[in-house]
């Protein structure tokens, strides 16, 4: 006979040094209190799906702007210039064609008109009035400088100040003339949209070189997305001979006036 009474179960003795596994709830019984079931196995997370592409290519954006690049003056690497923005643009822009800036052209996209030196003035006059944007190329040399500043007084005293306001001068620098050189980039600052420093050591440049020319390229592609200019009168003669400012060679390029 039993020393316990009915119901009740003999204590087991317990193996400390073995782990002991809560007990699962029997199907149909509820989990006692306190009780908390062992975590089920929790399936791995599906990946997530790949970002959209941001680098998606844009088709190339259509302007209708006339960009002329001109200097009176022969070698000043005009003609470098204007094959250089045409490469350049014509990845950005849509319709962008090179035109060597003699008779007349339609402007139905982007045009880099490419200026024959002129130093009769003629030529880049007339053309001049129609461009909307200018592109000035001026070499680390006296005779560039002078004859770049005097088209710029030239533009304003026949009423086109809205052009050398907007103008993008492209310092070329050879090397020849550091200190020359320094002196257009300020002068011209103080008078233009801005200056672009190109170098190209002993006035070497390479038609592979394109990302020399890149930041030259970025500054016009912006310039040509802004609004076009407003309806423009015809052209006025000035009343009298406008001033020349001219760079003292004895003082490497510093502003004298005559």
């Amino acid at each position: 006979m039993s020393d316990h009474p009915p119901g009740y179960e003999a204590e087991q003795p317990v193996d400390l040094s073995k782990p002991v596994a809560p007990q699962l709830a029997r199907a149909g019984e509820p989990a006692k209190p306190g009780h908390r079931p062992p975590p089920a196995d929790v399936p791995a997370k599906p990946p997530r799906p790949p970002a959209p592409s941001t680098g998606t290519l844009l088709p190339p954006e259509a302007v209708r702007r006339v960009v002329t690049v001109a200097n009176i003056r022969p070698r000043t690497f005009k003609s470098t210039v204007a094959r250089m923005l045409y490469t350049g643009l014509e990845s950005r822009h849509a319709n962008v064609r090179l035109w060597n800036g003699v008779g007349t052209t339609a402007c139905d996209g982007l045009v880099v008109a490419d200026m024959p030196a002129d130093p009769y003035g003629a030529d880049w006059r007339r053309q001049s009035w129609n461009a909307d944007l200018l592109v000035l190329p001026i070499p680390d040399d006296l005779e560039a400088a002078t004859a770049a500043w005097w088209m710029l007084d030239q533009l304003e005293a026949e009423g086109r100040q809205d052009l050398v306001l907007a103008a993008i001068v492209v310092a070329i620098q050879t090397g020849a003339q550091r200190m020359l050189a320094r002196t257009i980039v300020r002068n011209f600052t103080a008078r233009t949209a801005g200056v672009v420093r190109v170098k190209l050591p002993k006035g070497i440049a390479r038609a592979d070189d394109h990302a020399r020319w890149e930041p030259l390229v970025s500054t016009v592609s912006m310039a040509v997305r802004r609004p076009a200019p407003a309806s423009r009168a015809a052209p006025r003669r000035p009343a009298a001979q406008s001033q020349v400012v001219q760079l003292d060679s004895r003082r490497q390029g510093r502003a004298a006036n005559r």
